[in-house]
């Protein structure tokens, strides 16, 4: 299939680029951004490119932004202001990047044998330049006033759990809106020359698991032992583990069937298969639930040191899982009600051996009754959404969707919807029941978000403003 996307002339693609190397200078770093002021100075960035760009009539900082971690917002106005808006939304604070682990400067914004490097390069500067210059190309392009009014949101804080959505989520500006028809935000890179279009994600809990049990002397048979109860729970995590990654790999004649969801990954792949353009599907990371151990901990201490001849009367563990939206929370709560059921030792007074056999009697066995294996949810640093919301692809729900993948097809491009496997500002969204869709316009090229050496290509960047051309100038005439 070939492809007929709009193209930019080459001053305008070299502007695009060197706008983006600029935007990379700025250490956006979520953790530390605030106290050295980069998102003050990337916003003030940000402003001004929006104001060399003549179709927005209103550029300006969300009043109720904290003023280190501002909200950048411009509009440019549409014939009905009744209408509900589009909305692009994109973040402009990265992850952490140690200079000792690059081979260029993580924030230099480098540009070397065809390619942009640094910090954000994918996630995501790149589409807060891309929108930018795809307005510019589009106003040079056509005088059309679109139909509806359409915004562009740069917010600070995604990576660290959202807060500067929260704070466009509680504006008078968001509380004017006649509504957000259609809002668009980070996607994937997509290895292959099919797109990813993104309209749900998994489900993020970070859950702790906690087990008591019997204390005594190091030398002594102690039953039961919190550590043995919570390495109990921690097999079975692993076991989970291993059949959610046979699913994902498709061994799922390896898999065991105990906890696993085969038909609501098959159905899933089945539903993707009808509403994509590419010929086959295959399971995906965000068609499965994850499961990784994040903590392991026990033991007694005295002062900064551990007691090594101490049976610790507890033991705790963290999950981190991340759950597939086709499978249910309540089903995973579930689960570990009955690990933690199934985990708890009970208490005994049977001796593991017989004392009369020794010359000195052994105390092998504690007969306190003091066990237990517990969880209990602890969020997820703003990611503390209870249940799964999904942008629907049904066209008599959401046209929008309809509307989005035909203006694809249009320029002869091929997609697939997929589970975005990790969390983003649209699960916000999505929670107010707004469609939202993932997108990140960069095809053929590997995922390198929060890696080393993160790059974009320079010919996939100017392609993917184009891309964006020929999305909005379809999209703005309904």
């Amino acid at each position: 299939m070939s492809s007929i996307i709009p193209t930019l002339t080459d001053p305008e693609a070299e502007y695009a680029i060197q706008s983006l190397c600029r935007l990379i200078t700025f250490e956006t770093v979520s953790n530390t951004a605030t106290s050295t002021g980069a998102y003050v100075a990337a916003a003030s960035y940000l402003l001004e490119q929006l104001a060399t760009v003549p179709c927005f009539d209103e550029i300006h900082i969300l009043p109720n932004s904290p003023p280190d971690s501002p909200v950048v917002v411009a509009r440019w106005k549409g014939i009905d202001e009744h209408l509900p808006v589009i909305l692009l939304n994109s973040h402009y604070d990265v992850v952490p990047a140690s200079p000792t682990d690059w081979t260029v400067s993580p924030f230099g914004g480098i540009r070397s044998q065809g390619r942009i490097y640094g910090r954000g390069t994918q996630d995501m500067k790149s589409v807060c330049i891309q929108y930018i210059e795809a307005i510019r190309t589009l106003t040079r392009m056509t005088n059309n006033t679109p139909q509806r009014s359409i915004y562009l949101s740069f917010v600070p804080d995604e990576e660290v759990g959202g807060g500067g959505m929260t704070t466009f989520l509680s504006s008078d500006l968001f509380a004017s809106l006649p509504g957000i028809a259609l809002a668009l935000d980070e996607g994937l890179a997509s290895p292959t020359s099919t797109y990813s279009i993104f309209y749900g994600e998994r489900l993020p809990w970070w859950v702790h698991v906690e087990a008591t049990g019997a204390t005594g002397h190091g030398s002594r048979f102690i039953e039961p032992t919190a550590v043995a109860q919570i390495l109990h729970v921690a097999n079975k995590a692993l076991s989970f583990r291993d059949e959610q990654r046979a699913i994902l790999f498709g061994s799922l004649d390896k898999a065991q069937h105990l906890n696993c969801s085969h038909a609501v990954v098959a159905a899933a792949n089945h539903h993707r298969q009808q509403a994509t353009t590419t010929t086959t599907t295959k399971t995906t990371l965000g068609d499965v639930t994850s499961l990784n151990i994040t903590t392991l901990q026990a033991g007694v201490r005295s002062g900064k040191d551990y007691v090594y001849n101490v049976v610790p009367p507890t033991a705790s563990m963290s999950l981190d899982i991340r759950i597939s939206p086709h499978v249910s929370p309540s089903f995973i709560g579930a689960l570990l009600d009955t690990w933690c059921q199934e985990c708890a030792t009970p208490a005994t007074t049977t001796p593991l051996i017989d004392s009369s056999t020794v010359e000195e009697p052994i105390q092998n066995i504690s007969t306190t009754s003091n066990r237990s294996v517990t969880w209990r949810y602890i969020g997820n640093h703003g990611n503390d959404l209870q249940q799964h919301a999904l942008t629907s692809m049904d066209a008599t729900i959401n046209p929008w969707y309809e509307r989005f993948t035909l203006a694809l097809e249009q320029m002869g491009l091929e997609y697939t919807p997929q589970v975005f496997p990790a969390a983003t500002d649209s699960r916000f969204l999505r929670a107010m029941e707004i469609h939202a869709l993932g997108f990140s316009p960069m095809r053929n090229s590997p995922i390198l978000l929060h890696e080393n050496d993160e790059y974009i290509d320079e010919a996939v960047f100017v392609e993917g403003i184009g891309v964006y051309v020929g999305l909005l100038n379809h999209l703005l005439k309904y």
